[in-house]
């Protein structure tokens, strides 16, 4: 699987795909879900449509924050939907939608514009696969020098609110700490009380918000005919039909 995101600590899911000999190998199984919507649509091989990503969840409370598809082969004419508040950028194999944030409790759509291929000779009807791979970034960062650690915070979704902070799920601070109207906060605190490697989470009003830890979960293409992979996670699909 190629993994075109920045190498960081993932402690949310974690899915590593490794194409060898023909087959997909998983080294974890991922609780990911993305649906794919056709808002109702009949798909026809060779005819164009519009198809809707709908990511199910965030990772660990964490805001979505980036979606690439991959474009299956023989699909052609791809359209990405512009989406306010993303960066939307396209290949002849890619879609991609960063730098926006939508948060773990809320929902939307990602459609794409296209044209299905044509099926085989005889064949009815068949499935199409988008491999996904859906990002969130780390919204918290620890930064430690001597006996002292600052606490960095980008929250968006919750700016103008109050945040209980946590370590490994023991309270940071006695009283919940102020959101700035850009989403952002900092908080000086000694080192002694953020262990190396320990997460820090944010909550407001009980709700995780954001983590010091960045996540990813990944929807792999399914395994090449004879395969004996075992794929927990296949990549959405949608079927066409002649």
């Amino acid at each position: 699987m190629r993994n075109n995101v920045r190498k960081t600590a993932i402690r949310s899911i974690a899915v590593t795909g490794a194409l060898i000999a023909g087959a997909v190998v998983l080294a974890n199984p991922a609780s990911a879900h993305m649906g794919v919507d056709t808002h109702g649509a009949t798909l026809t091989a060779g005819k164009g449509a519009t198809i809707f990503l709908r990511p199910g969840h965030g990772c660990m409370g964490d805001a979505t924050n980036t979606i690439t598809v991959t474009i299956p082969e023989g699909v052609t004419g791809v359209k990405p939907q512009q989406k306010a508040g993303w960066v939307t950028t396209s290949t002849p194999t890619t879609v991609s939608w960063s730098g926006g944030a939508l948060p773990d409790d809320q929902f939307d759509d990602f459609g794409i514009k296209l044209t299905f291929p044509k099926l085989p000779a005889g064949q009815t009807s068949g499935p199409v696969y988008f491999k996904t791979v859906q990002v969130c970034d780390a919204e918290i960062k620890v930064k430690k020098s001597g006996k002292d650690a600052t606490v960095t915070g980008t929250l968006p979704s919750s700016a103008g609110k109050s945040a209980a902070l946590f370590v490994d799920g023991i309270p940071l601070t006695k009283r919940d700490i102020a959101i700035g109207a850009d989403g952002s906060f900092t908080l000086k605190t000694s080192s002694a009380k953020i262990k190396d490697g320990a997460n820090v989470t944010a909550k407001v009003d009980g709700r995780l918000v954001g983590n010091s830890m960045a996540g990813q979960e990944a929807w792999i293409e399914t395994p090449v005919a004879g395969s004996t992979a075992s794929l927990a996670s296949p990549a959405p699909s949608v079927t066409i039909t002649a």
